[in-house]
């Protein structure tokens, strides 16, 4: 079972959640420790004990970690990126992408270290300068969705530790594999004790702990609106810095004058790149009369040439939903909305339905 990590000690606990991939649901990616409370608040504190020292950390020994961390990333890309597919849902060269992207996040954010700034401003008064500093904000509390399981959590924590802050780390209950290995590439890149902390487990246990602990200077959530709207409403008695990136219905307008190739085009690569699982997919197309039958007839010959298939092979340009209740959820979606008049295209299948090719 892998461990949590808190104040620079892997911690192990009684409770542990096997990590299923959902291509192969006979296939135990492995198994991973689950915080409860007590770990989260261990672990606040311990962000809390050493943010003093990190926050004055020098700008060198903040490179030197971060740039150790990317050359590692990137150097296991094809490693991790497995992992990813495996964990996920992506494709293997989509996985493989996002894994060097966070390498790339990291990387950047070294540079920055070097390269922090501040203002010299004059002032209307005599013989009077401004000088403009920037400060760490503190302990930052990082909730990080599924679908992009290492690409987001850097670009969260890169620049949380960049700057001199400390990390507590919530992953996707979902993807907690590629959660564990940043943290342990992190870990290993010599990241002081306390500096960063990963607590895997239930948002209404570990996230709720997160919320209702004053320490907590900030926190940068990805993930649905409600959810999303309770983090804002529990930070504000703290009046405590929030990041807030929520999912949302993205329509895609074509009108008649549109170059109908171009179009179908991006309505499908927008639809099931990263296989839908990405809050910017195109989940609604708003097409006018002029071009709509020639639109929908286009859409669903090109459909016709994806290959659904094993997340790890290179082969299919799309694979199987993360979510296993997903596709319940989206069929009851769709026959609700077929009351309303919506048509299926021909040749249209319920995504219950088996793929007829598996690669």
């Amino acid at each position: 079972m892998k461990p949590l990590l808190i104040g620079g000690d892997w911690v192990t606990t009684s409770l542990g959640l096997d990590n299923i991939n959902p291509s192969d649901i006979h296939d135990i990616v492995d198994s991973f420790a689950q915080a409860g409370r007590a770990e989260t608040e261990a672990a606040i504190r311990a962000a809390a004990a050493a943010f003093p020292d990190w926050s004055l950390s020098g700008p060198q020994q903040r490179h030197d970690i971060l740039h150790r961390t990317g050359d590692e990333i990137l150097a296991r890309k094809e490693e991790l990126g497995r992992l990813l597919a495996r964990e996920e849902g992506k494709v293997l060269p989509e996985a493989i992408a996002e894994v060097n992207r966070a390498g790339q996040i990291f990387l950047f954010f070294a540079a920055e270290a070097l390269r922090q700034r501040g203002d010299v401003l004059a002032s209307i008064r005599p013989g009077v300068g401004i000088e403009v500093t920037r400060e760490p904000v503190g302990v930052v509390g990082i909730i990080a969705p599924w679908n992009f399981p290492i690409a987001i959590p850097a670009w969260k924590i890169a620049p949380a530790l960049c700057y001199g802050n400390t990390v507590v780390f919530k992953p996707a209950e979902l993807v907690p594999g590629c959660a564990w290995a940043l943290a342990d590439i992190l870990f290993r890149a010599g990241v002081p004790a306390g500096v960063f902390n990963l607590v895997m487990g239930k948002g209404s246990v570990v996230g709720q702990a997160m919320l209702e602990d004053a320490r907590v200077d900030a926190i940068s959530f990805t993930g649905s609106q409600a959810t999303g709207a309770r983090v804002a409403a529990a930070s504000l008695p703290f009046l405590r810095k929030i990041q807030l990136e929520m999912g949302g219905k993205n329509p895609l307008v074509v009108l008649d004058d549109a170059d109908l190739e171009i179009a179908v085009r991006a309505a499908v690569d927008g639809a099931f790149h990263s296989t839908g699982q990405r809050c910017t997919a195109s989940s609604r197309l708003i097409v006018t009369e002029g071009v709509h039958d020639r639109f929908v007839s286009a859409v669903a010959d090109r459909l016709a040439t994806l290959r659904v298939g094993m997340r790890w092979t290179r082969r299919p340009t799309s694979a199987r939903w993360s979510m296993r209740l997903s596709c319940s959820r989206i069929s009851t979606s769709s026959q609700a909305r077929g009351r309303r008049a919506a048509r299926s295209a021909p040749g249209a299948r319920s995504c219950a339905a088996r793929p007829k090719d598996i690669s």
